[in-house]
């Protein structure tokens, strides 16, 4: 695939479309909100999101258990954000613009879950009826807080790429997996619905996409002088091994 060019625009142009995607992201928000209102009002039993979390109850198996577990771990509260810190430290070292646009991105669209948790106040499946493996009893079903970090951290990888100028199609291809997998690995262990899962996409993606317009004009000059900066430091061949 090759490289996205970085095309230059015009400030008005710059500004409608900063603008354009400030009001799609909030509209998306306002609509997931709404969404996860509605879909609780009307109830799990209703519409058939508890009887597909007792189907796959009844399917479990130990391998599966166990990578159901693991994620549970991996994406949750305590391991996630170190994991985040420790991948931007790392990215600190090679391209500092990616480590903050990176780890700000990340965090935001993480975090715009909880505003769907507070505001929709979704109960839990029932875990007697489930089976739950993973005890979770507060009522904050809705969105899913394990899904949104993995699908923030895709949506900021995105966001990254797009703003350096390079392609987007392994991410896509790597990362949209994982986030699936994590997903269904939120229902195989009985602690959320359909729906719970599916809205933390929405979420991380309309969430990133408000960051990332809105900081556009303070991410590009960012980018430009982590540029600058490592090509100042990079020392040319014929510099390195002078010519006799």
């Amino acid at each position: 695939m090759t490289r996205v060019p970085i095309r230059g625009a015009s400030p008005a142009d710059s500004s409608s479309r900063r603008i354009g995607g400030v009001l799609v992201g909030i509209a998306v928000l306002a609509a997931a909100l709404a969404f996860g209102v509605t879909v609780t009002k009307v109830g799990a039993a209703r519409t058939g999101e508890l009887g597909l979390d007792e189907s796959i109850a009844q399917h479990r198996d130990a391998v599966l258990t166990w990578v159901a577990l693991a994620i549970n771990v991996g994406f949750g509260t305590l391991v996630a954000p170190l994991l985040l810190l420790v991948t931007c430290a790392t990215l600190w070292f090679r391209n500092r613009f990616a480590a903050v646009a990176f780890g700000c991105l990340t965090v935001i669209g993480w975090l715009s879950v909880e505003v769907g948790k507070v505001l929709v106040h979704r109960t839990r499946p029932p875990a007697a009826a489930v089976h739950a493996l993973v005890s979770e009893t507060a009522p904050d079903s809705y969105p899913s807080g394990h899904t949104a970090f993995a699908a923030a951290a895709l949506f900021a990888v995105v966001a990254v790429l797009v703003l350096t100028g390079r392609p987007t199609r392994v991410v896509w291809i790597v990362g949209a997996p994982v986030v699936a997998i994590v997903a269904l690995s939120r229902l195989y262990l009985g602690v959320h619905y359909l729906t719970d899962v599916l809205a933390s996409v929405v979420f991380a993606a309309a969430s990133v996409l408000v960051a990332a317009t809105l900081c556009h004009p303070w991410l590009v000059p960012l980018r430009d002088r982590d540029r600058h900066r490592r090509h100042r430091h990079t020392v040319p061949r014929d510099a390195e091994f002078p010519q006799s």
